[in-house]
C-alpha cells in the first residue's frame, strides 16, 4: 500500500566533508529532554557537526512530522535529568480540577488528560459525563458538596424513584501509586472541631470549613472499586475507540436497583452498608491505579460529601518517553548510542529506537463499504472520521523498522575516562541505517523507594554513507540445534560518486567464532595471514585487502565470509556493519538484509533455531575428575555452558557445594546474556584452602521473569 497524507516539509541540510560527523545529544549541554516531544509545532531540536579535529562545525536543526506528536508519562525533568515521578503522601491527587473548552473536568497531573467522570443507567442523559455538583466534591473547597441525586418515589419500596445510581470516578491517565482514599461532608469549624482535629495528616485548615454542620449527611453505604491500565476502558463516553469500551453500567431503575453489581472489571476494595465513621479515611497496600470509583448506594438516605481526597506514596512503577518523528533531512549513517545515569538495584531503564524512510510508520485504512476490503486513506480522512468508526491503523514495515530490542543499560554507558569526542564508549545503534527518520523510545521501571536516572543521550551519526546500497544474506537460514555450524555471509555494496567506501566488514555473531574458513573479495581470497580477521566475543571483523569505493570497479563486488558458531537464540540476526579502518571516527554502515546473492534463497540475516527448550543448555565439566595438586596437568577444572533466549541481562549464580549441602565456592554471580558461558575452578573453597577429595555439586541458577531455571551435576576431585 502506499501512503499519503498532509503537506510535509523538507529540511535541506548541507552535507557535512569527509570525515566530519555529528552528534544529536539530549540532555546535559544538548537539547532538553522536552524539546523532541515538539508540543505545539515545534522543531525537534539540534544536532551538532564536529570535524576531524573534533571541533563544532556548526549546528543543524532537526525537523518533526506534522503527523505525529511526541508524548511523555510521569516523568520528572528536574535539574535537566529524566526519572520517573515521586507521589508525596501529603498531596491530595483529586485537589486541582479544571474544566476543558468542553466543559469537561480534567485532573491535570503531568497533563495526562486524566478526568472526573460520572456513570449512571444507561439511559441517563448524563452517563459518561461529569455533572457540575459532582464537581464540587473535587474542587479543593470544603464548604461546597456533592449531593445525593435521587427522588424516592412515595409509598414506593426503598430505592425505586426518579434519578440514577452516583458512581463517581477519577481517572487519572495513567497508573499512579495509591494507598488512601478519604472522604467527608461539609463540618462546622465550630461544632465539627473535634472531628476536624481528629483527621490524620494532612491536616486541612479548620478556617477552610464553614460555620453549619452536615455531618449527619455522612455516606452510610459506599463501595470503592480500582482498576489499572489493563482494563478496556476509554477515557470519555463519546469517544469509544475501537477495542475499548465505556464502563458497564445498569439503570438503578427498579426495586433492589442499587444492589446491582458494578463493571467486572474493577477491583472491589470496600464494600460498606453500615458505616459509622462521618470522616472515611480509608487506607490500603500500595496499588498502581488509574482508575478510583466511589460509588454511593444509599437507597433512600440523605448523603453528601464535600471533599473525595487521593492519596499515595512513592515512585511511579512506569514512566514514559517517547519522542516525535525527528527528521535529519537526509539519509543519515546511524553510528553508535550512549547516555549516563543510574539504575539502582530493582529498577529497569528500557532504552529503544527505529528508523525509517518517511515521516509516518502507520498505513491508515477503512474497509470497503460494498466490498468490505481494506482501502487505504490519508491522514486527513482517518482522523476525520467518528472515533468508533477509525479502524487500528497498520504498521508500514515497508519504510519503518520494528523497534528495536531494549539496549543493554551498561553497554551504551557514558565512560568519564574516555575523551567524548572519540567515542570511544556507547554502543552501536541497533537500528538500520542510512535513514532520514529516526524516533526514540524511553521506559522507566521503579520501585516504591527507587528509581532509575537518565542524565544525557547522545546519538552518533554521518551524512557521509560507506555505500549508497549495502544489501547482505547468510546461508543456512535454519538449523536444527545449537551446535556449532558453518555459515556463509555475504555482502554486496552499490557505490555512488561521493561513497567513501570500506575496508572492514564486522558481523555481529552473539558467541565466539569457532573457526573462520575463508574471506572473499569478488571470488577472489584474501590471504588471512597478511589480514588476519578480528575475532571477538560476540563478533568477527573481517579485514579486506583494500579498500572497496569504485563506482566503476568495485560496483556489486560482493564480499564473502565463511565461518562456524554455534546459534543459541531463534531468529538471531547477523547484524553487519562495514567501515574505514583509516576514519578515526569508525562511524560504521550497516547491512541491510536482501538479495545479495543469486547461489542462496534466503535474502535474510536471521538464523532460524528450534523454538524452545531449556535456557541453560550442554553443561561441560573437563576434566571431570580433575586434580589440583600443582603439578600443571589437570590442576583446574572448566564449567562451561550455554546461555539460549536471553536478549536481557538476567541474574546468574554458579556455586559449588559439597556433598552434605555446605556452600564452598561462589563461581560468579552476575548478569548474563545469551551466549557461551566459562569459568573455571581450582579447588579451592572461598577462603583459598584446597577441598578434600570427592564429589561436589555444582548449581548453576539463572533467574528470568518467570521464576528461575537450574542446572546440578558433580564434579570430582582427586590427588
Amino acid at each position: 500500500m502506499r501512503k499519503h497524507g498532509g503537506l510535509w516539509l523538507v529540511i535541506a541540510l548541507a552535507g557535512p566533508a569527509l570525515g566530519d560527523w555529528a552528534e544529536f545529544a539530549l540532555g546535559g549541554n544538548g537539547n532538553p529532554w522536552t524539546t523532541p516531544l515538539a508540543l505545539e509545532g515545534a522543531e525537534g531540536g539540534f544536532y551538532t557537526v564536529y570535524g576531524t579535529d573534533g571541533q563544532v562545525v556548526r549546528t543543524e536543526s532537526v525537523g518533526t512530522s506534522p503527523q505525529w506528536v511526541g508524548a511523555d508519562t510521569l516523568i520528572n525533568y528536574a535539574d535537566g535529568s529524566m526519572t520517573p515521578s515521586w507521589v508525596d503522601p501529603n498531596l491530595n491527587l483529586t485537589h486541582i480540577v479544571s474544566w476543558d473548552q468542553n466543559g469537561q473536568s480534567q485532573v491535570p497531573f503531568h497533563d495526562l488528560g486524566g478526568n472526573i467522570r460520572v456513570t449512571q443507567g444507561e439511559n441517563s442523559a448524563f452517563m459518561g459525563m461529569t455533572l457540575p455538583s459532582t464537581l464540587l466534591a473535587y474542587d479543593g473547597d470544603r464548604a461546597s458538596a456533592m449531593f445525593r441525586i435521587f427522588v424516592q418515589r412515595e409509598g414506593a419500596p426503598p430505592g425505586v424513584g426518579r434519578g440514577f445510581r452516583n458512581n463517581t470516578i477519577t481517572n487519572f491517565g495513567a497508573e499512579m501509586p495509591i494507598n488512601r482514599i478519604r472522604f467527608y461532608p461539609r463540618l462546622s469549624k465550630t461544632e465539627d472541631a473535634h472531628i476536624i482535629a481528629a483527621m490524620a495528616a494532612p491536616k486541612p485548615d479548620p478556617a477552610a470549613f464553614g460555620e453549619e454542620s452536615f455531618a449527619a449527611n455522612f455516606l452510610e453505604w459506599y463501595e470503592i472499586g480500582v482498576a489499572d491500565n489493563s482494563v478496556p476502558v476509554a477515557d470519555d463516553a463519546f469517544a469509544v475507540p475501537k477495542g475499548l469500551r465505556w464502563h458497564k453500567v445498569l439503570s438503578s431503575a427498579g426495586l433492589g436497583g442499587y444492589r446491582v453489581s458494578n463493571d467486572p472489571a474493577y477491583t472491589i476494595l470496600r464494600s460498606v452498608r453500615e458505616n459509622l465513621d462521618v470522616v472515611v479515611d480509608f487506607r490500603f497496600p500500595l496499588r498502581h491505579i488509574r482508575w478510583v470509583a466511589i460509588r454511593a448506594l444509599d437507597p433512600v438516605r440523605d448523603w453528601e460529601i464535600a471533599e473525595v481526597e487521593i492519596y499515595g506514596r512513592g515512585f511511579v512503577r512506569k514512566a514514559r518517553y517517547l519522542t516525535d518523528i525527528l527528521d535529519f533531512g537526509q539519509p543519515i549513517n546511524w553510528g553508535k548510542i550512549r547516555w549516563s545515569g543510574q539504575r539502582p538495584p530493582g529498577t529497569q531503564v528500557e532504552i529503544r529506537t527505529r528508523t525509517g524512510t518517511d515521516h509516518n510508520p502507520h498505513i491508515f485504512w477503512q474497509p470497503n463499504a460494498i466490498t468490505g476490503e481494506a482501502e487505504e486513506i490519508g491522514f486527513a480522512e482517518h482522523f476525520s472520521l467518528p472515533v468508533r468508526e477509525r479502524e487500528p491503523p497498520l504498521y508500514d514495515r515497508d519504510h519503518w523498522s520494528f523497534w528495536s530490542p531494549p539496549y543493554d543499560f551498561e553497554d551504551g554507558l557514558r565512560d568519564r575516562a574516555q575523551e567524548a569526542t572519540a567515542w570511544a564508549d556507547g554502543t552501536v545503534l541497533q537500528s538500520p541505517s542510512p535513514r532520514r527518520y529516526m524516533q526514540l523510545q524511553i521506559t522507566l521501571f521503579a520501585t516504591e523507594t527507587a528509581a532509575p536516572r537518565l542524565d544525557e543521550l547522545q546519538f552518533q551519526l554521518a551524512h557521509s554513507l560507506s555505500a549508497s546500497t549495502l544489501l547482505g544474506e547468510i546461508w543456512p537460514v535454519a538449523v536444527e540445534d545449537t551446535r556449532s555450524q558453518r555459515f556463509t555471509y555475504v555482502v554486496r555494496p552499490d557505490f555512488q560518486t561521493g561513497d567513501t567506501g570500506f575496508d572492514r566488514l564486522e558481523i555481529g555473531t552473539h558467541t565466539q567464532v569457532d573457526t573462520i574458513y575463508h574471506v572473499k573479495i569478488g571470488g577472489v581470497e584474501v590471504d588471512l595471514a597478511a589480514f588476519p580477521p578480528q575475532v571477538q566475543t560476540d563478533r568477527l571483523i573481517a579485514a579486506l585487502d583494500r579498500k572497496l569505493s569504485s563506482p566503476e570497479t568495485d560496483r556489486f563486488k560482493q564480499v564473502e565470509v565463511a565461518f562456524k558458531v554455534p546459534v543459541l537464540r531463534f531468529g538471531t540476526e547477523f547484524s553487519g556493519w562495514v567501515y574505514n579502518s583509516d576514519d578515526p571516527d569508525r562511524i560504521k554502515q550497516q547491512v541491510q538484509p536482501g538479495n545479495a546473492t543469486f547461489r542462496y534463497a534466503g535474502d535474510v540475516l536471521a538464523v532460524r533455531t528450534q523454538v524452545g527448550g531449556r535456557l541453560l543448555a550442554d553443561v561441560r565439566v573437563h576434566p571431570n575428575p580433575f586434580t589440583p595438586n600443582n603439578d600443571r596437568v589437570n590442576d583446574a577444572t572448566r564449567l562451561s555452558f550455554d546461555v539460549r533466549e536471553v536478549v536481557v541481562r538476567r541474574p546468574l549464580q554458579v556455586a559449588l557445594y559439597d556433598l552434605s549441602g555446605h556452600a564452598v565456592q561462589t563461581l560468579a554471580s552476575t548478569q548474563i546474556k545469551t551466549g557461551i558461558v566459562e569459568y573455571s575452578w581450582d579447588g579451592r573453597r572461598s577462603d583459598g584452602s584446597l577441598v578434600p577429595p570427592g564429589v561436589y555439586v555444582y548449581r548453576i541458577r539463572l533467574d528470568i521473569d518467570e521464576g528461575a531455571e537450574e542446572q546440578v551435576g558433580t564434579i570430582a576431585v582427586a590427588y
